[in-house]
Formats: C-alpha cells, structure tokens, sequence
C-alpha cells in the first residue's frame, strides 16, 4: 500500500523556543492533511524539545542530535529520515502559508520536468509584524527571467534560466524551496563542512540539475530575529561563501559567467582583507588583498594592498 504522506516538512532547530510553537502550528494548519513535520533538535538548551512533545501532534517526529554548530547536520538527519517523496524545507522562526505544501505538490505531481518548487515570501519582525511586503518581486533580474505560464499561477522556469539568475541575485530562501527527494539522492544534500552557505552551495547544484515551478504568491514569511545565524558576520562566513562561489565557477565554461564569479570572488577576499585591517593584522589584510589581485585585477584591490602595508588605518 503506498504511503500516504505526499510531503515531509523538515524543520531543524537550535534553541528556537520562543517561535517554535507559531512555526510549527504553521504547518499543522496547511490544508495539504497528508504530510509529517520532522523536527531535527541540534542541541537546543532551552525548551525547543520540550515544545515539540507538548504539541501532541501525531504527525510530528522529533530527532534529537548533539549540537553540530550549523544546519546542514540537522536537515541532512531530516531528508534522511523523511518518508514522503517531496521534502519541503522551514526554518524554526518562519511561517509557511496554509496552502503552499497544497499547491506546490499538486503542481509538482504534474510538472515532472520541474524538481523543484519555490514561491515569493515576505519578512516580519520578531514580533510578526510584516516589513517587506514581497521579497522577490522587487528583484529585476529576477523579474527579467524566462518563463512560461503552466497553471493555477504557477510558471516554469528552464534549468538555464535559474543558472544564469542565481549568479546575479539571490531568489531561493531555504523556507519557500520543496523539492523532490528524488533529486536530492542525485545531487547530494547540504554540505556538512560550511557552516555558512550550505543553502547556496545546495541551490547552485538544484539549478544545474533541473527546471523549478515559481508562484508569485507569498508562500512563506522570513522572520528577521536577531540572534540567528544570518545576524553574525565574520571571517568564517565569508571564506565559506569563497569556497562556494568557487565551486559554482568550475561548474561554467562561459567566459562571462566566470569573470562575474572572479568577480564576486575578489570581492569577498577583499571583506576578509578589510576585516583584518580593522583588527590591524595588516599582513593578514595585505594577503587577503593580493589573493582579491589576483583572482580579478583591480585598482581598488592594489590600493588596499598598499596601504595595508604602509599603514593601518583601522575606520578602512
């Protein structure tokens, strides 16, 4: 007998009780009935598990781990564990709208061309009050894709089409992807080695690998809540956005695409460059610059050299 579980929603959670509760009732109240909420705990401290267990929703799975230090561990263990053909993703703090899993599923039954489905979102506050009403329709590039119209608002956007869009701008929020399990037994799932950017490391393979289903509707809220993984920049953070960006390069033979990556690349070198300027560690800024040089020539990058030598000036 088939299982009846159409999706699996993967939600991996560190110390999230104070939203927990909201996002999980969230995806309890989706008019989709036939799908399971695997709550990957990666060490909470606080009383995330114990929320979990006070739900007392039958369709809810709880997994405890020790903490990793980073999501990819925790939704790895949830894609694993997932038992429905497509694995939507939602973070401990967002909401998902009660008819996305619905309507991205049944679009997905009948799109087999398309991997995965994705739809615009919104930003709140921690307190849930909306302040950005649309994310990715203000988003020209975006905009400017290719696409054709399939059904009930949805449109297909070809595999080259995503590719050439994500070099320029970012459109997939971990919260609003569905996608096929299928394809994630293909293409791997999140890298347990970055800390930061595994979303993207996983987004750029997900393009080259397939078309997507996009609807204009918000599918999902993005809650900002300080304290989370995207409010803490640093070295790290940019070194695994290198790492990242530089995989995405060999994956292209266009000379366009690849000079926009040496591009960004450069870029990204020159933030650790400045940041050790800051911390006045100059012949740390002064490498981080001549790497940012090399990789795409630059007068701005040979000034930062210069001066990271000649003096340090720690408001550059």
């Amino acid at each position: 007998m088939p299982d009846p579980i159409r999706v699996s929603v993967v939600v991996p959670v560190h110390n999230a009780e104070r939203y927990l509760e909201m996002t999980l009732r969230s995806a309890l109240s989706s008019d989709l009935s036939e799908l399971e909420i695997v709550v990957v705990d990666d060490g909470s401290t606080d009383r995330s598990a114990d929320i979990v267990r006070q739900i007392g929703e039958p369709r809810i799975i709880l997994i405890q781990l020790p903490a990793s230090g980073g999501p990819a561990r925790p939704r790895n263990v949830g894609i694993a564990r997932a038992r429905a053909a497509y694995v939507a993703f939602l973070d401990a703090d967002d909401l998902i709208k009660p008819d996305k899993l619905s309507s991205a599923v049944a679009a997905l039954d009948r799109h087999p061309e398309a991997g995965f489905a994705f739809t615009d979102f919104d930003r709140i506050d921690g307190d849930g009050k909306i302040v950005e009403a649309s994310v990715l329709a203000p988003k020209r590039v975006f905009r400017e894709l290719t696409s054709e119209p399939v059904e009930d608002s949805w449109r297909l956007i070809p595999r080259s089409e995503l590719q050439r869009g994500l070099l320029r701008t970012t459109f997939l929020q971990t919260s609003g992807v569905i996608v096929r399990k299928s394809i994630l037994s293909d293409i791997g799932t999140f890298d347990e080695t970055l800390v930061y950017w595994e979303d993207m490391d996983l987004w750029f393979r997900l393009v080259h690998h397939c078309s997507a289903l996009y609807r204009e509707e918000i599918g999902h809220s993005y809650r900002l809540a300080p304290g989370s993984l995207t409010y803490k920049s640093s070295v790290l953070l940019v070194r695994d956005s290198i790492r990242v960006l530089r995989r995405e390069r060999d994956r292209w033979t266009s000379g366009d695409e690849r000079r926009n990556l040496d591009r960004r690349i450069a870029e990204s070198l020159a933030k650790i460059g400045y940041e050790y300027r800051r911390s006045r560690k100059r012949f740390r800024a002064a490498a981080a610059f001549a790497q940012a040089l090399v990789q795409h020539p630059d007068v701005t990058w040979m000034r930062a050299l210069v001066g990271s030598l000649v003096r340090i000036d720690p408001t550059k």
